[in-house]
């Protein structure tokens, strides 16, 4: 409730902040250009910077300027009269300066949600794991007294606990003053670095003090102040930022569970925006590399969400890492096929039939590019994933095109797969080579075929033996290959087809 209550202040003392407006904002740049996250590591700037332009994105850093880290000069060994406290509670009882369990006056602070459970008690830090109520107190359990290198002590019934502010990177947070301290020193770090766009997730916590909204206004003043070349973005907007914001980006990750129950709310988003003159972002969108726990991103992926940006005619943040970006084989063709879409994009190249197309959730499409100023957009079929058990391995295959069709098979576990071939109606399709565990092979619209690591760097190109073509509707298809067991385990072994629909010509000299 509080948290809501805050949004509700921002919404209202904010508004007297339009009268105190800063001249030297009247040229804020607004777009909806795109952007990769950068590191923060000075290391990869350069490398950052040259995918940038292949992809011609903004380089944009993450700023979380009102962080106190759990072993900083004002949490440790004392704390400072300048950590933000989130309210006030009172101890029931007396306790010793061992007790790992004790009891508060029940408050309505309890409603809001924390992350490390932090308490103060004069110069002593205490973290609880879990509380409970019981009546009108509070009982505290596992309790780690002389939390984060403060110094334990006794405390007397009735004495004033004070809840602290806490944020999910399991950091305090400052006051007023000594945020717009940190705030100074922040901004003068970044006048030295020269990325173009910097980036405030959770500004609403710059705004948890007694000035409100009016705190986010003077912090963004002081960021502006010492950068005033540089594009400001928030995932907030309200009366104060709007005036030093260059777009507004909420921080939505998108994933593959998102193929359902977006478009309403997107629209709903996109009108907000609209409506208040100040250009809306879609969210970022995550490359990962293959882990224990997920498969690497794929194009088909890649361009799902791209085709959700220009549906709504609005950038995005790329959460692409310099580390990934080194290991993921599709680097390069990922950052020129966003190139392709966002240039497409801000040509006002599709059709607003089209856009109404891209916003199906489950709808896909590909854009190849044929020269500077044509392309091609095709409709695209991505089948599930159908999992191999080597003896009965039919299936029916349905797509709504007639059209060549694409692979991807897979290899995980133990032990190896080889002699692959796929029978359909139309013809018998080979690759006469060897798939080890940890292995896929590729097979794309021209034909090509080639054996990758599970992040699609090329390994070796392989022959095929036929004609790969599906027909409008369903299709028997038979599966078969020779299967190499390892300590006893057979391999895992699943396989994906794409189909494309006919192509529409598209320009950027409209």
């Amino acid at each position: 409730m509080k948290r809501i209550l805050t949004i509700v202040c921002l919404l209202l003392c904010g508004l007297s902040s339009f009268a105190q407006v800063p001249e030297s904002l009247s040229g804020i740049t607004r777009s909806t250009k795109s952007y990769l996250i950068a590191d923060y590591n000075p290391k990869d700037t350069a490398f950052l910077k040259e995918k940038c332009r292949q992809a011609d994105l903004d380089l944009g850093l993450s700023v979380l300027a009102n962080r106190l880290s759990t072993d900083s000069k004002y949490v440790t060994p004392k704390p400072s009269e300048h950590i933000l406290i989130q309210g006030e509670l009172h101890l029931q009882l007396s306790i010793d300066d061992e007790q790992t369990e004790f009891a508060v006056y029940h408050s309505d602070l309890f409603d809001q949600p924390a992350n490390i459970n932090v308490l103060q008690i004069g110069e002593e830090l205490i973290t609880y794991r879990t509380t409970e109520r019981t009546g009108n107190i509070n009982l505290f359990y596992g309790c780690v007294r002389g939390a984060f290198g403060t110094k334990r002590s006794a405390h007397s019934n009735n004495t004033t606990v004070y809840k602290l502010w806490d944020t999910p990177e399991r950091t305090l947070l400052p006051d007023l003053e000594l945020q717009e301290k940190m705030a100074q020193t922040e901004a003068k770090k970044l006048a030295k670095t020269d990325y173009p766009l910097l980036i405030f997730n959770d500004l609403i916590s710059y705004s948890y003090n007694n000035l409100g909204d009016l705190a986010i206004g003077r912090f963004l003043d002081t960021i502006h102040k010492y950068n005033p070349g540089k594009l400001l973005q928030a995932d907030l907007l309200t009366p104060t930022s709007w005036h030093y914001l260059s777009r507004v980006n909420e921080n939505q990750l998108w994933n593959a569970s998102m193929r359902t129950k977006i478009v309403e709310t997107l629209t709903e988003k996109q009108d907000f925006y609209r409506k208040r003159q100040m250009p809306w972002m879609i969210g970022n969108f995550q490359i990962n590399l293959a882990d224990k726990n997920r498969k690497a991103t794929t194009m088909e992926e890649l361009e799902w969400f791209l085709s959700k940006a220009a549906a709504f005619d609005a950038g995005f943040g790329l959460d692409f890492s310099a580390e990934t970006m080194r290991k993921h084989g599709f680097t390069d063709e990922m950052l020129l096929t966003i190139n392709n879409w966002e240039t497409l994009r801000f040509a006002n190249a599709f059709s607003e039939e089209q856009k109404e197309a891209f916003k199906d959730p489950y709808g896909d499409w590909h854009i190849e590019k044929v020269d500077d100023s044509s392309y091609l957009l095709y409709p695209q079929h991505i089948s599930r994933r159908y999992f191999c058990n080597f003896k009965e391995d039919s299936w029916q295959w349905n797509t709504p095109f007639t059209s060549p069709f694409a692979l991807c098979i897979t290899v995980e576990g133990k032990g190896s797969i080889s002699d692959v071939y796929l029978e359909t109606p139309n013809d018998t399709l080979r690759f006469p080579c060897t798939l080890k565990a940890g292995q896929c092979l590729i097979y794309d619209f021209d034909g090509m075929a080639f054996i990758t690591d599970m992040n699609y760097n090329k390994i070796k190109e392989i022959e095929t033996q036929g004609v790969a073509l599906l027909n409008e509707g369903s299709s028997d298809v038979s599966f078969f290959c020779n299967v190499t067991t390892e300590e006893k385990r057979s391999p895992y072994v699943t396989v994906r087809f794409m189909t494309r629909g006919e192509a529409t010509q598209l320009s950027t000299d409209n």
